[in-house]
């Protein structure tokens, strides 16, 4: 997915939103405003994904507001609040026809947690709802048959807070799972910090792409992380970010995600053409086989 001239405009209000979290006078906030309208705007590359470029922005808000992780305490409210509802929600999914169908629709609707894309959400309501939540579309079935043949799974994780209800996902699946995380702050996407806290680590195997970035670019990823990429049987990849970075990778990938942005709604129209009963009103919840699925070879 390629940043369009309508991310320009998101870019604005995160930038406005992050400045404020700063807690930046307003003679602080108006430099961080000019500073990215004259250094960051000009120089965005249409040729690569909104996340990519993202990183280039908070980098610059960082520098000027000396504050390089402005969502930490959001990050921690989130972990707060999801732990606190993970034992009824472990509960609807025990008692749920399918379990892992039940523990990967919260997984989804826990993807409503996203600073970057949409500043006003009731996680509450959403997590309540979750159940009865219809997705646009819902290859859960095709998921279900993959898994047959998937010893690896590789688990992309995105923002924090969700990573409690992607932990009891994770239970649901009883495979081989290696839980991935962001190497440095980045919005409110997760970190080796809040997998802790939200216990991932006393569920599975715990690491870090190696980049600052709220998505998986993997030419920038560590080697490490490319490897085991490369190697899984199959992929999990939750959230907007990572779907952006990678819905035109060749993997065997399946992508989680509240869709939340007109430019992704857009882009996910043109992968997969309009299902029947497509949303006319964001945000709605979206369970994929990526249509480069495949298991051979990746560079």
């Amino acid at each position: 997915m390629r940043t369009t001239l309508d991310c320009l405009p998101c870019f604005l209000k995160q930038t406005i939103q992050t400045a404020r979290l700063c807690n930046a006078s307003p003679a602080l906030q108006q430099e961080i405003m000019h500073e990215v309208i004259i250094k960051f705007l000009p120089s965005i590359d249409f040729t690569i994904t909104p996340p990519e470029n993202a990183v280039h922005l908070y980098g610059l808000i960082a520098g000027i507001s000396a504050r390089p992780d402005p969502f930490a305490a959001i990050k921690k409210e989130s972990n707060r609040f999801a732990a606190g509802i993970a034992p009824l929600i472990r509960q609807k999914v025990n008692d749920a026809d399918n379990p892992l169908l039940a523990a990967l629709t919260f997984s989804i609707a826990g993807n409503i947690i996203d600073y970057g894309s949409l500043h006003q959400f009731d996680m509450g309501k959403i997590i309540r709802d979750a159940l009865s939540l219809q997705m646009a579309i819902n290859d859960f079935a095709e998921l279900e048959a993959d898994l047959q043949q998937a010893g690896r799974v590789l688990y992309l994780g995105d923002n924090s807070g969700e990573l409690v209800f992607d932990g009891i996902a994770i239970e649901k699946l009883n495979r081989d799972v290696t839980f991935v995380v962001k190497e440095k702050a980045i919005i409110n996407d997760a970190l080796m910090e809040d997998a802790r806290e939200c216990g991932l680590q006393n569920i599975c195997r715990v690491i870090t792409n190696g980049t600052g970035c709220p998505g998986t670019p993997l030419p920038d990823c560590s080697a490490d992380f490319r490897k085991l990429f490369h190697d899984a049987d199959l992929i999990i990849s939750k959230g907007q970010g990572n779907f952006e970075t990678l819905s035109e990778v060749k993997a065997p990938i399946y992508f989680l995600l509240t869709v939340k942005c007109p430019v992704v709604n857009d882009h996910l129209f043109r992968l997969t053409g309009s299902p029947a009963r497509w949303p006319t009103q964001l945000p709605f919840p979206v369970l994929l086989k990526s249509p480069h699925f495949a298991r051979d070879k990746r560079g």
